[in-house]
Parts: structure tokens; C-alpha cells; sequence
């Protein structure tokens, strides 16, 4: 049996797919290593960038499918990694620069994966953008695309603010045309833009000044996105109650299959046109699986969080004790998300819908939901580290305790 029918075939095991990873990877210039304990690879390229490629979900998708198509997904996953290329030099004046720069909208569960000491968010130019997401930048090239590290910031000498604008800026053309090509009246109301090799970086169109506006314009109707995957844009509007469950199911079905998910939570824009999480009253027909999106991206995303903390942890670099998320069901089928804190235990806590408080001497436990722990407490977010969490210890005074219990429930 060839390698490939031993990777791809009924013979695979993860140490192949590793390693034949790597080799796609290292094929690209750039130097890299094989960690098979977390089934990830690590690179650096040229400029001393650093990045982590987890190899868990292209493992998954390559077992129903040929040896051929396999190897196929396999060395287009590892090609659009983010940062590789190294054999393209960086433009060192902005001018040469700007036009080539593209924003990105990805999860946030991996800014504290570090390398050689490092963190990936110390070495990248990133922002926050939504819940468990951030907006990061790429000068883009022919065959690849580079990050943008903090760094040439200075060598170009303009601020970030400059330099995302100017990301934005460039897809100005590709929002104008499509706005343009949206016709509310068919293929159901929706707009999808495939973008499947992800050139036209289609993905960050909400992003752009006036295109989710310009959508919900021509529709007649409030706007509402996607980015369920890290190529491609799904929009619609929000026509009526059955509309938009199909839109939030259309958009969970390209999530649970995408090669690389963002995001299955819907989005639209508030009052002022700022891009914020699509929310509907309980009684709506889509709350259920717009909550299980939430639930599922915020279980996702700080579980990646969870592991890079626990890990700074265990090697003395972080002294609070990072709490887990916990995902769930419960009886009426309501997805919800909750954490713990434990009396006199330093914990950070996730932005989670509950919080379970335990008794560290009698081990009693109830939870409540985050707006009333928020409402009786000053939470702070610890500076650092994102997507949010919030440093506590010792539990509230007695009243408050009570008051807390009184509201006890998991929402």
C-alpha cells in the first residue's frame, strides 16, 4: 500500500496524517514540527512568525472520502494556513504594502498558544471584534497570504487603526459589486458568495462600511450574516420568523462541515451600524438554534482558551486557575454554556450564560446566570487575555449570597 493509501485508506492512522502534513508543509519553505500529542503542527517562516496548525477537524473530514480527494483537502488546508508562504518577502514600505493588505475574521481560542515562549497575540496584529472572534490582518500574495506582525507597524510608520481601515478599504470594489448583484426576490432572499480558494477574501465583507447596510436596504428588511467558515459570506434578511430559521440552519449545516469553521451565530447591525450578534425574544422561532450557535461557538472557542491557560498553568507562567466551560442540554432542549467558581479558589472565569457557586466546606453548589452574577458583582475582565475572563476568589458577602440564591437557575 502506497503512504497515501495507508494515510487515506482503511490503514490511516494520525502519526501518518502528521506526518504527511508536515511534509506539505515544510514543502511551502517553511520550517515546522509534528507535535503528535496534541495532533498539531508548529512552523515559524521567514521573519521569525510563528503559528500553529491543528490537524483534529482535516482529520475528520478526510475518512469519508478517497485517498485521492483526501490528499486534496489535506494539502489545500495546510496551504491556506495562516502565515504560510514564507518564501514571499514582506513589503517593507506601506505604499508597496497597502493595497495588498486584506482583513480576516476568525476565532480567538488560539491567541495564547505559544511557541518558543511566545504567544501567537504577542507576534500577530489582531483586534476583538465579536464574542469569541477577532478581526486580524494578511498582506496577501499571488499563492499565499502572510499575517501582519505588531511589528511593521513601526517599519511602515502608521498606526493600526490606519492599517485596518485600509484592509477594509480594499474589498470596497467586491461590496460595492456585490450589493449590486443582490436580488431580494431570489434564490430564496439569500445571498452566498462561495469564494471557495478564498481569494476575493469574502468573509470580511461585513466588515466593510456599508455593505451589510446596503444589503438590508435592498431587501427592505434588517440585514443578517454569516461568516460560518473561514472562506465564503451567507447573508439574508430578516423577511419573516421562517426565514431566518432557515437562514441560521443554512448556516450551521456550512459550520458543522466547513473544513475550517468561524462562526454559526448570525449577525446583523445596531443602531449606529455597528456590526453585533443577530438576538430574537425567547418566543421566536429561531431562538433555540441561534442559542445552540452561541452556546456551541462560546464552548469552542474557550475550550481552545482553556487548554493554552491550563497549559501556562502547569509551567508557572499564569497563577490563577483558568475555570472550564461546560456545554449542555437541558430538558427542553435549550443549549446553554456554564462554569465554576469554588469560594477562595483565584479562578478566571469565562463569560459563560451560567456560573455555578460552590461551597469549598460543605460543597454546596447552585448556579445562576451571568447577567445576575454581573448585576451583583463589579466583574472585571483580567488585561491579557481574550475572549474575556474575569478574575475572581472569594465569594460575595452572606446578603448577597442570598439574593444570589433566591435567583438561582440554570437559564
Amino acid at each position: 500500500m502506497s503512504f497515501l493509501g495507508g494515510v487515506f485508506g482503511s490503514k490511516r492512522t494520525k502519526q501518518q496524517f502528521g506526518e504527511q502534513a508536515l511534509a506539505m508543509v515544510r514543502a511551502q519553505g517553511t520550517e515546522a514540527e509534528f507535535d503528535p500529542e496534541t495532533f498539531r503542527i508548529h512552523y515559524s517562516v521567514a521573519g521569525g512568525e510563528r503559528g500553529v496548525i491543528g490537524l483534529d477537524t482535516i482529520f475528520k473530514k478526510t475518512r469519508a472520502v478517497t485517498p485521492r480527494e483526501g490528499n486534496r483537502m489535506l494539502f489545500d488546508f495546510v496551504a491556506i494556513g495562516p502565515g504560510l508562504g514564507a518564501a514571499t518577502e514582506q513589503p517593507n514600505a506601506w505604499e508597496e504594502a497597502a493595497s495588498r493588505l486584506r482583513p480576516l475574521v476568525r476565532q480567538a481560542g488560539d491567541l495564547g498558544t505559544r511557541m518558543e515562549g511566545m504567544r501567537v497575540a504577542d507576534h500577530t496584529l489582531w483586534r476583538p471584534l465579536l464574542p469569541c472572534l477577532m478581526e486580524t490582518l494578511v498582506v496577501d500574495h499571488p499563492t499565499s497570504m502572510q499575517r501582519v506582525h505588531p511589528a511593521q507597524l513601526a517599519e511602515w510608520g502608521v498606526d493600526a487603526e490606519t492599517v485596518f481601515a485600509t484592509a477594509r478599504a480594499n474589498l470596497t470594489g467586491l461590496a460595492l459589486d456585490s450589493v449590486a448583484r443582490y436580488d431580494p426576490g431570489a434564490k430564496g432572499g439569500l445571498l452566498h458568495i462561495p469564494d471557495t480558494d478564498g481569494n476575493l477574501y469574502a468573509g470580511a465583507l461585513p466588515l466593510v462600511d456599508g455593505w451589510l447596510a446596503g444589503i438590508g436596504h435592498k431587501a427592505g428588511a434588517r440585514p443578517i450574516v454569516f461568516v460560518a467558515e473561514n472562506v465564503g459570506v451567507l447573508a439574508g434578511a430578516e423577511f419573516s420568523e421562517h426565514h431566518v430559521l432557515h437562514l441560521v440552519n443554512s448556516a450551521r449545516e456550512r459550520f458543522d462541515n466547513a473544513v475550517r469553521a468561524v462562526s454559526p451565530v448570525p449577525y446583523t447591525l445596531d443602531g449606529t451600524g455597528r456590526l453585533v450578534p443577530y438576538r430574537v425574544p425567547r418566543n421566536h422561532l429561531a431562538w433555540k438554534e441561534i442559542r445552540s450557535a452561541e452556546a456551541l461557538l462560546t464552548a469552542n472557542v474557550y475550550g481552545q482558551q482553556y487548554d493554552h491557560l491550563r497549559a501556562d498553568l502547569d509551567a508557572g507562567l499564569l497563577e490563577d486557575y483558568a475555570a472550564k466551560i461546560m456545554h449542555f442540554r437541558m430538558q427542553d432542549r435549550t443549549e446553554s454554556t456554564s462554569a465554576p467558581w469554588t469560594d477562595t479558589v483565584p479562578t478566571l472565569l469565562p463569560r459563560t450564560h451560567n456560573v455555578t457557586l460552590t461551597d469549598i466546606e460543605t460543597g454546596a453548589t447552585f448556579p445562576v446566570p451571568w447577567d445576575v452574577l454581573e448585576d451583583a458583582l463589579d466583574l472585571k475582565s483580567e488585561e491579557g487575555i481574550y475572549p474575556d475572563r474575569y478574575r475572581v476568589e472569594f465569594h460575595p458577602d452572606a446578603e448577597v449570597m442570598d439574593r444570589l440564591r433566591s435567583l438561582s437557575r440554570f437559564d
